[in-house]
């Protein structure tokens, strides 16, 4: 008999989870399996290239700004938005966010499933802790160890972390910051993420509308641009360092992305002269073929937990320039690029050098030839988890 099994996101926009939620739903053995997805906030095109015998559903109006912060609900001047988002800070902190996810529940007259999944931190673990799931697991993607998103209600999320079965951590380093703060060892275990390589090296052959210049520096960032998590504000500044030591001139940095911090960045890139060698490219539907030609790959997170990006830019042969964090050490070795230290005159450092000596760029190039991500381990893993 088949297994009813439920992911539960806040949303699906591009970025990390998505990808990975799509890659797992792909690759996993779904033969015993019947998958639903509910994204509570239907905000976002991600997941929208499903196999056909996976479900997405939807959430009601109630869950339409959870995952706003209260300055974007604000930014919509939609008084519905606003209202909702008061409503949800509201219910967070007096607690009856437990009873009225109840109530939604009910309302979107969800079946009873086998499994259910909170595949984010934060809200979505509270909606499926209030579930009647027959076992509950939980992923965990932050960087417990430099940022906690359930900080802001530490009474609710500890009731709500103990219903579940299993806590499932991306990396080792997440597994210990979060038991630093929660002492729950024994439902805490480890499994990387899923990458699909297949898919990415397939995708990065489609023909690309864009011809670098092979007598200039070429470096590619692709990511979300929220300056707060990722950190394009002070990979911006460290640049603006470079070209006023004359250090940029033959260089040129393109972020591929979208997000809410991208007109601030945009004005920053401005004010520091920048706007012909540091060019925000926008939103793509298939960053692979992007990848391909460039001379590194920057990530300047403040915090990451694993770092999908990362496995691309190796898996495509592309260096890469890391902060250090909670995903780095363990994807990122001394043949294949550079993690500094998790502070802004370090990424100007590693960035200096990396200009300065072209022929360390060069090494990592050659070395990346032999570059190979195994999922065998992590899909037998995941296969035990749903059986």
């Amino acid at each position: 008999m088949k297994k009813n099994v439920l992911f539960v996101v806040d949303e699906r926009m591009m970025g990390g989870i998505s990808v990975l939620l799509d890659d797992i739903i792909k690759m996993i053995d779904r033969k015993n399996l019947n998958i639903d997805v509910l994204v509570l906030h239907d905000r976002g095109d991600m997941l929208s290239n499903l196999p056909e015998d996976v479900n997405v559903l939807f959430g009601t109006k109630y869950f339409s700004a959870i995952d706003l912060t209260m300055k974007q609900a604000l930014k919509t001047k939609n008084v519905g938005v606003i209202f909702r988002k008061i409503r949800t800070v509201f219910d967070l902190k007096t607690g009856f966010v437990k009873k009225q996810i109840v109530k939604q529940r009910q309302k979107m007259k969800l079946k009873h499933y086998d499994i259910e999944v909170a595949f984010k931190d934060g809200y979505t673990a509270i909606f499926t802790a209030m579930g009647d799931s027959d076992i509950k697991y939980h992923w965990i993607q932050y960087d417990y160890g430099i940022a906690n998103p359930n900080s802001k209600y530490p009474k609710l999320m500890n009731e709500v972390l103990n219903k579940f079965d299993k806590i499932i951590s991306v990396s080792e380093g997440i597994k210990n910051d979060f038991n630093e703060i929660y002492h729950m060892k024994d439902k805490v275990m480890v499994i990387d993420n899923l990458v699909n390589v297949d898919r990415i090296k397939e995708q990065s052959l489609e023909k690309c509308d864009l011809k670098l210049d092979k007598n200039l520096f070429n470096i590619i960032c692709v990511g979300r641009i929220a300056n707060g998590h990722k950190g394009y504000d002070r990979l911006v500044d460290a640049i603006g360092k470079l070209d006023m030591e004359g250090l940029f001139d033959n260089c040129i940095l393109r972020i591929y992305g979208d997000g809410p911090d991208k007109e601030a960045l945009q004005n920053q890139i401005n004010s520091l002269g920048l706007k012909d060698k540091v060019l925000l490219m926008g939103k793509v539907n298939n960053p692979y073929k992007y990848y391909k030609g460039n001379d590194l790959f920057i990530l300047p997170s403040r915090y990451e937990a694993f770092g999908l990006v990362i496995v691309e830019a190796l898996t495509l042969g592309v260096p890469v320039l890391v902060t250090e964090n909670g995903a780095t050490k363990k994807l990122v070795n001394k043949n294949y690029g550079v993690i500094v230290e998790n502070v802004d005159y370090a990424i100007y450092e590693g960035l200096k050098n990396l200009i300065v000596n072209r022929q360390q760029v060069d090494t990592f190039k050659k070395n990346l030839l032999k570059y190979k991500y195994d999922n065998d381990i992590i899909l037998k893993d995941l296969n035990k988890l749903f059986k």
